[in-house]
């Protein structure tokens, strides 16, 4: 229709020249129809066209076997109601399952039951009748879609005018039953750590709620955060994770040893008036203040205790609200001095507030090397 205005008109002239229980070859045709239309000018009726709109009426069902069927002409009067579902056979509400995990549907279904049986069963040919076929495979996308083993043959035994089959019963059982044991989910990030007391700590921590963590493994925590953003809020709540590579390597973050800048401090251009009476108060004040909210520090060397010795002064001190100065060694040995408030002993872990870092922190109880009031 793009490169030829007049093949609308062709079509309609062709269509006009057809008739009921007549079907005439395509040379026959155009020669009626160009007898019938020789006042048309500036209009050729070729073979192409022609040819084309028979084929494309016989696909539209206007004829059959080169004939204008019955309802063609109300068509070509632009009648609404043409008459073809008289034609059409009736739909079936039912099918007739077979003892090969095949169905026959002896008519076209209803389209509510059409729509379900095809959820879980394949058409393997059509016609007057079709053959749907159950397999493992159109099972499994059944169960994908939503519906349970129990669903399926339920169904199948309301629409089957034949008894459900022992092996298709059989085959939806082991399906339904193997469907849904491998899970799939997404995670960003994951934090595993050998002391499964950190990782109930972690769960339990309100800092780390936004996280949104998850466990999926007792010293195993995944997380839709990236793992840079989980570190640093890690971090920020007191622990001290270390990031690895998909092969379980630490990930060592190179050290920056070039001198940070400093920013120069603003010439000043004139004598310096001296400060007022009332800018000195606020110094003052400001010194205190900070003198008051200051920890007092503890002179003296912290003394040795034996772990049966630490676990009874942590026990002892526990709920009393009193800061315990406690020296803790790493993996390397060497011992920290830390000032905290214990909080719980659990499993030979001490969970305090590190008031370095303002932190929960467990402490293992075996590295503490001595204990003493703050």
């Amino acid at each position: 229709e793009l490169d030829r205005a007049n093949s609308t008109r062709i079509r309609r002239i062709i269509l006009e020249t057809l008739k009921p229980n007549l079907a005439p070859e395509l040379d026959s045709l155009m020669n009626v129809a160009r007898w019938h239309y020789p006042h048309r000018r500036a209009l050729t009726i070729n073979s192409e066209v022609v040819g084309w709109t028979v084929r494309e009426a016989e696909w539209l069902g206007l004829t059959g076997a080169g004939a204008l069927s019955s309802f063609a002409k109300k068509f070509l009067a632009g009648e609404k109601r043409l008459g073809i579902d008289a034609a059409l056979p009736a739909p079936v509400d039912h099918i007739l399952i077979q003892g090969d995990n095949t169905a026959i549907a002896p008519g076209p279904l209803t389209v509510e039951i059409l729509r379900h049986l095809s959820t879980f069963a394949d058409i393997e040919s059509r016609g007057g009748a079709t053959v749907y076929r159950f397999s493992e495979g159109s099972l499994r996308r059944g169960l994908d879609h939503g519906h349970t083993g129990e669903e399926i043959r339920t169904f199948l035994r309301e629409i089957s005018k034949t008894p459900v089959p022992q092996p298709l019963d059989y085959l939806i059982s082991d399906v339904a039953k193997k469907h849904g044991r491998l899970r799939v989910g997404f995670a960003n990030s994951y934090i595993r750590c050998d002391d499964e007391t950190i990782i109930a700590a972690i769960l339990k921590d309100k800092n780390l709620e936004h996280l949104r963590l998850r466990q999926i493994a007792p010293q195993v925590i995944v997380g839709d955060a990236e793992s840079s953003e989980m570190m640093d809020d890690l971090r920020s709540a007191g622990y001290f994770p270390s990031g690895e590579n998909g092969q379980g390597a630490v990930i060592q973050v190179p050290v920056s040893h070039r001198a940070k800048t400093r920013p120069k401090p603003p010439r000043i251009l004139g004598e310096i008036s001296p400060p007022s009476d009332e800018i000195l108060k606020v110094a003052i004040r400001t010194l205190r203040t900070g003198e008051k909210s200051a920890p007092k520090r503890t002179t003296g060397e912290l003394p040795r205790t034996s772990s049966s010795e630490t676990l009874d002064l942590l026990n002892e001190y526990l709920g009393k609200g009193v800061a315990l100065r406690i020296g803790y060694a790493d993996t390397n040995g060497a011992v920290s001095l830390r000032i905290i408030d214990p909080l719980s002993i659990s499993l030979g872990t001490l969970i305090a507030k590190d008031q370095l870092t303002n932190g929960i922190t467990p402490f293992k109880i075996a590295r503490i090397t001595g204990v003493a009031r703050a």
